[in-house]
């Protein structure tokens, strides 16, 4: 059945990537996706989320991309912060850790690695010498160091761009049929398609452990919001890769039945 389907808890809705193809209308399929976008986006119970199944190449790209934020994280320290990271920019772009705070201490839990998957130089240089934290020009890592890395990246946020810039054109449509005239035409669809800002972050979470624990391994419970505090996204749409489990000694994935069914990705409606 390739019809989109809604999941069995009624929270999250999942379209399939050739419904995305199609053209907004009033035909059958096109009223029919405009439902779920409203299940997912339009009223007060919706999560504002959006699965998108059947992208072509993505599972493929994403399981080359993501193991190598284990090989980044590993690299050696000074590395990272004098190679890779960028303090005119606020840590925007290349490698950023113990930067930002969660709560009120700095936040150590994770590393992030911020691109553009979209330009090297976004922007013109009038605009990245104003704006230097909207427009950060990209940090790669050497490519002897993490063969690859840079052309993954980019790959994998240039295929999620574009599945996300097809979602734009629907919830345009979907915009315009609940609020008329007063929704300009592909209004979200134009901003999404020209930019050519898109900020992509590689997340590396370390294991949580306590001082006290660390020497024997024996692992601390945390609570839900331990790696990363709630928030709201900025930008117009977040898409999402999925996690990735692995030892953080070897960087070899973790079998999913041993994965705590409490961890990953939570999300609150309004």
């Amino acid at each position: 059945d390739n019809k989109p389907t809604m999941s069995d808890d009624g929270d999250i809705v999942v379209i399939e990537y050739a419904a995305l193809l199609e053209e907004p209308g009033e035909s059958d399929a096109a009223n029919e996706l405009k439902e779920k976008l409203t299940a997912a986006f339009g009223t007060d119970k919706s999560l504002g989320i959006v699965a998108i199944r059947g992208v072509p190449q993505f599972l493929e790209v994403r399981t080359e991309f993501l193991p190598m934020a284990h090989r980044l994280a590993h690299l050696p320290h000074d590395y990272l912060e004098n190679e890779l990271s960028d303090p005119k920019t606020l840590y925007n772009a290349g490698w950023s850790h113990g930067k930002e705070k969660l709560g009120d201490k700095p936040d150590t839990a994770k590393g992030s690695f911020y691109f553009n998957p979209l330009s090297d130089q976004p922007g013109t240089p009038e605009l990245r010498d104003q704006f230097p934290l909207s427009y950060p020009c990209n940090v790669w890592p050497d490519e002897r160091k993490i063969p690859g890395f840079e052309v993954k990246a980019k790959d994998l946020g240039s295929i999620m761009h574009k599945a996300v810039v097809r979602l734009s054109l629907h919830i345009d449509a979907l915009a315009k049929k609940r609020l008329g005239e007063s929704y300009a035409d592909h209004m979200l669809y134009k901003q999404m398609q020209a930019t050519d800002k898109a900020k992509g972050r590689l997340l590396y979470y370390f294991p949580i452990e306590s001082s006290d624990a660390s020497a024997s391994g024996e692992k601390v419970s945390a609570s839900e919001d331990s790696w990363i505090g709630w928030h709201n996204d900025s930008g117009f749409l977040t898409a999402l890769a999925g996690d990735m489990y692995v030892n953080d000694e070897t960087g070899q994935p973790i079998d999913k039945s041993l994965i705590d069914p409490a961890a990953g990705l939570y999300a609150v409606n309004r």
